[in-house]
């Protein structure tokens, strides 16, 4: 899991994410900062990094349901070290008793079904 000592790489390469999908909002780093030293203290949060990537998420219920699902708020790797991080926030979860662990890709990015996943929304942004 990451430390303080992590906390302004990941944003650093939350830059990175926000410029390989072409991410419309911009990267406030002191808000982003402040988020990631949070999910990092968060019982229900985390964040991992390997030597190029990062995921970071947390576990709360859905409007619909209290069953408790995993979200991931940020998942990036340029070192090859993405699915790895991955399989780390898919067995947190578990241990957690999520009920499912949702994940977004950039609009070209990656097919996830090969992993079991399958795709249940889009994001629109105006």
């Amino acid at each position: 899991m990451a430390g303080a000592a992590d906390v302004l790489r990941v944003v650093d390469m939350i830059e990175e994410l926000r410029a390989a999908v072409n991410g419309p909002v911009p990267v406030d780093r002191s808000w982003t900062a402040r988020t990631v030293v949070g999910l990092i203290a968060d019982p229900d949060g985390a964040v991992w990094v390997s030597g190029g990537g990062f995921i970071a998420g947390h576990i709360h219920p859905t409007i619909i349901n209290p069953a408790p699902v995993a979200f991931e708020m940020g998942w990036y790797a340029s070192d090859g070290s993405g699915l790895r991080l991955l399989r780390v926030f898919e067995k947190w979860a578990a241990e957690r008793g999520a009920t499912a662990v949702q994940l977004s890709t950039g609009a070209g990015g990656l097919d996830l079904a090969r992993l079991g996943y399958r795709l249940t929304e889009q994001a629109w942004v105006k």
